[in-house]
């Protein structure tokens, strides 16, 4: 049974409530948190946190870690739990090249921004999200085994010469396999998908807004006492999150022998071109 334009276009309206926030990985840096918390402090948007990254860790039944819900369906699903919110959406667990589906079903309707991070920083949560074991509130390793055992290419870190590890040397084949995961920023990149740095909305109040008037179709609006409220959660760790000073040149500056050698035999000439492009600094 088809539906009647009528039914069809309120199928499109709940659709352009629903947005994406796609990034290369969470793992529980405080900017990506604040902003999915920023949104949540208005009354009329729901965000989901990385929520589709997280499930498998605790229902590997139903779906492996690499794996992410079917994108037509999970949109729908999405429209339908935030039917009663202005917008609802999902940050953090897709990278851009899996929206393909979204981007050809619903050009314009399903709005999609990327918010990246510098290189370093990124790196530096990827790590140490891994080797504090994702968080896992049971103690399970089964996430960490996956990383270990699908998640990283050790025959090719082993022929680059790289600095030698075992299983539980978890930040040494961690920075490896989070340096490999860095050439994919040059795909990334190529999608229509506009690529906003962290850095720069947790500075400008004036593009967090425009970045909420893009993905809820000009619906939602924050006030002058929202945001400053929730801009005053910028340096402030939430429940669960630790005081840390993250400074890319820093933790460059103290970088071993052995990660300087790896990201220049790792990390592809075009993807540190698709850094610079993003205006990050190497």
């Amino acid at each position: 049974m088809s539906l009647d334009p009528i039914a069809k276009d309120a199928v499109r309206d709940a659709l352009s409530h629903v947005f994406y926030v796609t990034s290369w990985g969470y793992g529980a840096d405080h900017w990506f948190a604040w902003f999915v918390k920023s949104l949540n402090a208005n009354p009329e948007i729901m965000a989901y946190l990385a929520n589709e990254g997280s499930r498998p860790k605790y229902f590997p039944e139903e779906r492996s870690r690499a794996q992410r819900p079917d994108l037509i369906k999970f949109t729908r699903f999405v429209a339908d739990v935030g039917m009663t919110y202005t917008a609802i959406g999902d940050c953090y667990s897709y990278r851009p090249t899996m929206m393909h589906a979204v981007l050809e079903e619903w050009p314009d309707i399903v709005r999609l921004v990327q918010l990246t991070r510098h290189p370093y920083a990124w790196l530096f949560f990827h790590v140490r999200w891994r080797a504090t074991n994702m968080r896992m509130l049971g103690g399970e390793q089964g996430p960490l085994e996956h990383e270990w055992v699908h998640g990283c290419d050790h025959d090719l870190f082993k022929r680059l010469g790289l600095k030698p590890y075992g299983k539980e040397d978890v930040e040494v084949w961690t920075t490896f396999q989070g340096m490999w995961k860095m050439n994919d920023v040059a795909s990334d990149s190529k999608m229509p998908i506009r690529q906003i740095p962290i850095e720069k909305v947790v500075a400008d109040r004036e593009l967090f807004c425009e970045i909420v008037d893009f993905l809820t179709h000009g619906r939602v609006k924050y006030d002058d006492k929202l945001l400053e409220l929730i801009y005053s959660w910028v340096w402030t760790p939430f429940r669960g999150e630790y005081p840390l000073r993250v400074v890319p040149g820093e933790l460059r500056a103290d970088w071993p022998d052995w990660k300087i050698e790896a990201f220049d035999k790792l990390v592809s000439a075009e993807a540190q071109d698709s850094f610079r492009q993003l205006g990050y600094d190497l």
